[in-house]
């Protein structure tokens, strides 16, 4: 993967902070959505050849939510599937929320936060940064990132003793 990608990305997302939306912009903004929620689908499915086949095939990171999950081959993602599966046996995500997708282009980024519960327990709210790269008429999965956010822990509140 060209080491400028992630550099290019992010200097991208600054310019398209105040972007007005085209029509095309808009349903491409649809297909990524529809991207986000067809991966969810499938990894809370355990298909990882259907995760497999959304992925960029020509260079892809997946950072887990603990820091020894880099994932970037294909080989390491059915792994952590594997692992996944094997301590949870069943996986679910609710609806997402605080959806926020920017689409430039070839390029897109899909930010937002979905409840998951892993093996029947309760559901957590899980955060997700992803970025995608447009290939003919499909969005693939170039970048992506989780973590269980913190309630209650945000400077705001611990500045000021806001306990929620």
């Amino acid at each position: 993967m060209n080491a400028a990608r992630p550099l290019g990305f992010a200097l991208l997302l600054g310019a398209l902070a105040g972007a007005p939306a085209s029509a095309r912009d808009r349903d491409a903004r649809g297909q990524v959505e529809a991207s986000v929620d067809a991966l969810l689908a499938a990894y809370a499915a355990d298909h990882p050849d259907e995760v497999l086949a959304m992925l960029d095939p020509h260079g892809f990171v997946i950072y887990g939510s603990d820091v020894d999950e880099v994932v970037r081959t294909p080989e390491q993602l059915r792994q952590l599937m594997a692992d996944d599966f094997a301590l949870w046996k069943t996986a679910s995500f609710g609806a997402p929320a605080n959806l926020d997708i920017h689409v430039e282009g070839t390029l897109a980024s899909a930010f937002f936060d979905v409840p998951f519960s892993a093996g029947g327990a309760p559901p957590v709210t899980v955060r997700f940064a992803t970025a995608w790269h447009r290939d003919g008429d499909r969005w693939l999965l170039v970048q992506g990132a989780n973590v269980v956010p913190t309630t209650g822990s945000s400077a705001h509140a611990l500045a000021n003793g806001v306990a929620h």
